[in-house]
């Protein structure tokens, strides 16, 4: 099913730069971790190489849909593998002061329902737009450079997305199954191993 995923975080730094480094697409993959590569491809279009789930790669093209100077971005994918669309409005608090809200659409993933639990045993967007953004903080606070946060492990995010699947309806469906499962097995191997018994015994 179609989901939106928003976050927020304040930074310190002033909106004019805050708003260039966003602007410039090409920047998101040095602090979101999902997207390995956008390019400019010109006219207010993009191209988009994202990380799918279980280890894919998928692409799409975006169109910029509105930039108002040190104020809002916003994006939607015109063709590809995936629906989504997304905007970043950027609010000053004070000259060195910046909160910067994101709302992210997706519509249904590649795969529908299979697609979608994929997805979620990998990562939990909400847990990877929070990180996301502070790592965005980090770079633009100079706190850490765009090479660290990258080298840095998608560990922390699959665990996050793991836990939550398996605390989701769905997850707790797939583990009552496994543990249904293995009961069942269990008590199959006690009724051979009993079975054993009495043939030797006579």
């Amino acid at each position: 099913m179609p989901q939106r995923v928003e976050s927020s975080v304040v930074v310190e730094a002033p909106v004019a730069r805050v708003y260039d480094y966003w602007r410039n697409l090409e920047n998101l993959p040095n602090f979101m971790s999902n997207i390995e590569e956008v390019r400019n491809v010109g006219d207010h279009k993009t191209h988009w190489r994202v990380k799918g789930p279980l280890g894919t790669t998928m692409e799409y093209d975006a169109e910029t849909t509105q930039d108002e100077e040190n104020e809002a971005i916003a994006w939607n994918s015109t063709g590809g593998d995936i629906q989504t669309s997304g905007q970043v409005r950027f609010q000053e608090l004070e000259s060195e002061r910046t909160r910067i809200e994101v709302t992210m659409n997706y519509s249904d993933p590649p795969g529908g329902r299979l697609g979608e639990v994929g997805s979620r045993l990998v990562a939990n967007p909400q847990v990877m737009m929070d990180q996301d953004l502070q790592h965005f903080k980090e770079i633009i606070e100079g706190t850490s450079t765009p090479e660290e946060i990258q080298q840095r492990t998608a560990a922390a995010s699959a665990q996050s997305g793991l836990a939550v699947f398996l605390t989701s309806g769905a997850g707790l469906l797939v583990l009552g199954g496994l543990v249904l499962l293995l009961l069942l097995l269990r008590r199959g191997s006690r009724r051979t191993s009993k079975r054993s018994r009495i043939v030797f015994e006579f």
